[in-house]
């Protein structure tokens, strides 16, 4: 009986240890040519631009410090100031603004047209089950 146990016990090591191995799902596993919007926060630049997604992300990895909970703002091209982050476009009127958390609310409502991709996505999900 306890040949069993062990025998089980280190059959589902060796599988874990193979299903986990090499599976990271960091900053390797984005891929390139996937554009993304980034904002200026600056009042004085407000300038938007897109870069790539897995550019976005290595700068982020450069700038985060352990243990830290918010997201740094990265260098704007056009102002020099740390304080750009990402954006997003309104697929409705193609507003671009920063995703808002409010409760009770999606965070991708645009503040011009009042139209939220998840909340549309979200709704044809839901007509599909009917």
């Amino acid at each position: 009986m306890t040949c069993i146990i062990v025998g089980c016990l280190a059959a589902a090591g060796i599988i874990t240890y193979r299903s986990t191995r090499g599976s990271h799902r960091g900053i390797e596993t984005v891929k390139r040519g996937q554009s993304i919007w980034v904002k200026c926060n600056n009042p004085d630049c407000g300038v938007a631009y897109q870069m790539d997604r897995r550019d976005y992300f290595e700068a982020l990895e450069a700038l985060s410090q352990p243990g830290e909970m918010s997201i740094p703002p990265l260098v704007c091209e056009k102002c020099g100031e740390q304080s750009v982050y990402r954006a997003v476009k309104c697929e409705k009127c193609g507003h671009l603004f920063f995703y808002t958390v409010k409760p009770g609310d999606f965070a991708d409502r645009c503040p011009e047209c009042g139209f939220s991709k998840i909340e549309d996505q979200r709704r044809e999900a839901a007509k599909a089950r009917k």
